[in-house]
């Protein structure tokens, strides 16, 4: 074991040595090669073009892709959420139309500004609920609502563009700061100001889980449905604000002004690093992209080469720029480190973890307390779907500190029976206790505040996301407790961490380390790691050994011992009947839905538990 964790130890250190990172959701360094790039080209530039390094040059670079760069972030949101929204094209075009025609009717500043912030966050919040109401890919829902918004654009506008502003309206995107266009100011505000809240936030948080898997999300408490919802609205109001800006600086608005506007703002995003897939993304990428942009479509107009080559040289360097990405990707992976050192033998004697020849069985039962109170006791369980009898008349209990597995072939009612226990479906029939209180649960997170923890099949984990994250997700600790606007306290996170996986014998070398990137045995002991909180009364663990090899579920099934310690109720699903005889204290044993045995698994054999699964002796349930 200490060769092998001087071998992980060599391998990190040469990994630091060529520059390359582990991955993370969000890695401010994952872009510097693009920024070369760019600084490259701007070098390059400046000795071939003579008026190109000059102030005035540089802040026109920025001012005419501030509209991209304001519309590129909130598009980031919701790319790191796991959507997209292809409208916005669309709905650029119709919320400048509306701005400006109230504008114009009115000659009223303040309420064309108005009504560009809002008409944005509301139709941002009109595909937000299609998305989510149709349950489709936001592809497709959004692919359609780009020809609506664009053809009512058309429609309120007769296909005329609109102008004659007030001047107090043309002077807010055309006003300077000293040097600086106000439009940038915004821009940078936007960057710094929004990119902090996104890396700091407790929301910020959630919108990295939800892209990386909005089911873990959900079942921490996190309603990724109202996540998902509040980037389509944010990613809607700076297109309000983009189109409030570029009809005051322009003075006009026009119904095709949102053409080719979706592509350049994804092109944006993308080059800046954002994952397509969701869950990862940084706001320093985000402004690298941006910029990147605005220099070619400099270079390009200074070379005095036609328009389109625009076009091309952003697809080709945005090709260029994924290409590269996965190239250093498999790089990152070739010195991928295992970031978890469990216990070793004698570490686990000392933790009293060892399961093999350190207690036997008989030894376990004349310890338990019979007098205690059930941890958790599922008396007369029912659930039915339409004509289905799923479970019936369910009865088991689960003693502080000890281990039941719950045995059964596929359709047994173990799953239905689970989802009962932790909160996901409601029973038609029975009551449950905990710690002799009888408790109706709702939710998850009715289970979880009565001290129910769970541990899924598939781990329920953000693999985005490192191992510190993971345990704190849903009951994240704060620094500043604003509501929404709160913002994480990863130091203290970091700690409470640190201290619930060293209870259980587990040290990690990087905390930050995305999940996705461990083994399956390191991820089941993260996942164990987190539902053993301070006041957990009952934990569930729905097949933790599946699909793992022998070693690592020998360091599992010692991690449940020592959890079961901590006088906590553990229930054990399991088709392994080795497994189950290594580590369960009781077996409860469904076959079509009902209780079949219940008992010691010291009172039944290998062969036995075979039969009553299988419905081919009859032996007695006690």
């Amino acid at each position: 074991m200490g060769e092998k964790m001087n071998t992980e130890k060599s391998l990190l250190k040469r990994a630091l040595a060529i520059g390359t990172r582990p991955e993370r959701a969000w890695d401010p360094t994952n872009r510097i090669g693009l920024g070369f790039v760019c600084i490259a080209m701007i070098l390059v530039s400046g000795l071939v073009f003579e008026r190109f390094f000059t102030v005035s040059n540089a802040f026109t670079i920025i001012l005419n892709v501030t509209a991209l760069g304001i519309a590129a972030f909130g598009t980031s949101l919701l790319l790191i959420s796991g959507n997209v929204d292809l409208s916005i094209g669309g709905m650029y075009s119709l919320t400048a139309v509306s701005a400006a025609l109230v504008a114009f009717h009115t000659q009223n500043t303040l309420l064309g500004f108005l009504t560009a912030i809002c008409v944005g966050p509301f139709l941002g919040l009109i595909n937000g609920k299609l998305v989510l109401a149709l349950k489709v890919n936001p592809l497709i829902v959004t692919i359609g609502m780009a020809t609506v918004l664009t053809g009512l654009a058309y429609v309120m506008t007769n296909a005329r563009t609109v102008f004659d502003f007030p001047a107090s309206y043309s002077w807010v995107g055309r006003a300077e700061v000293g040097p600086i266009p106000l439009p940038v100011i915004i821009f940078a505000i936007l960057i710094i100001g929004g990119g902090y809240f996104l890396l700091n936030s407790v929301v910020g948080l959630r919108l990295y889980a939800t892209g990386g898997n909005p089911i873990a999300a959900d079942l921490v408490g996190i309603s990724s449905k109202n996540v998902v919802l509040g980037a389509f609205v944010i990613n809607g109001f700076l297109i309000g604000l983009v189109a409030f800006l570029t009809t005051s600086r322009i003075g006009s608005a026009s119904p095709s002004m949102g053409n080719n506007f979706a592509l350049n703002v994804l092109t944006a995003a993308i080059l800046g690093g954002v994952g397509f897939a969701g869950g990862t993304g940084h706001p320093f990428g985000i402004f690298i992209g941006v910029v990147t942009i605005g220099v070619l479509n400099a270079v390009v107009i200074f070379a005095g080469v036609p328009d389109f080559w625009q076009s091309i040289s952003q697809g080709a360097v945005l090709i260029l720029a994924l290409t590269f990405d996965q190239i250093s990707a498999r790089r990152r992976r070739k010195v991928r480190v295992s970031a978890v050192n469990l216990p070793t033998e004698d570490e686990m004697k000392d933790l009293g973890t060892k399961i093999a020849d350190s207690e036997s069985h008989e030894a376990r039962r004349l310890s338990r307390d019979e007098s205690l109170v059930p941890a958790i006791q599922a008396i007369g369980l029912e659930k039915s779907f339409g004509s289905v009898n799923a479970v019936r008349n369910v009865t088991f209990k689960v003693m502080p500190g000890e281990v039941v597995c719950l045995l059964g072939d596929n359709g047994a009612g173990k799953s239905t029976v689970i989802k009962m226990l932790s909160g996901a479906i409601k029973p038609d029939g029975g009551r449950m206790e905990i710690n002799g209180e009888s408790v109706s649960l709702h939710s998850p997170q009715d289970a979880r505040a009565a001290g129910i923890q769970t541990t899924y099949q598939d781990l329920a984990l953000c693999p985005n996301l490192g191992a510190a994250y993971n345990l704190i997700l849903g009951a994240e600790t704060r620094r500043r407790n604003w509501g929404v606007l709160s913002l994480r306290d990863d130091k203290k996170g970091l700690e409470i961490a640190q201290q619930r996986l060293g209870e259980l014998g587990i040290k990690l070398d990087d905390y930050d380390l995305s999940i996705g990137l461990l083994s399956g045995g390191q991820k089941q002991s993260v996942a164990i790691a987190r539902v053993a909180t301070s006041d957990v009364k009952v934990v569930i663990l729905d097949e933790p050994t599946a699909a793992l090899g022998v070693k690592q579920t020998s360091n599992v099934l010692a991690l449940v011992r020592r959890l079961a310690k901590r006088n906590a109720g553990i229930i054990f699903i399991s088709h392994d009947i080795e497994t189950i005889f290594k580590v369960a204290d009781r077996v409860v044993v469904l076959r079509l839905g009902e209780v079949v045995f219940e008992g010691d698994v010291a009172d039944v054999d290998r062969l036995q538990l075979l039969q009553l699964m299988a419905g081919v002796t009859s032996t007695s349930s006690k």
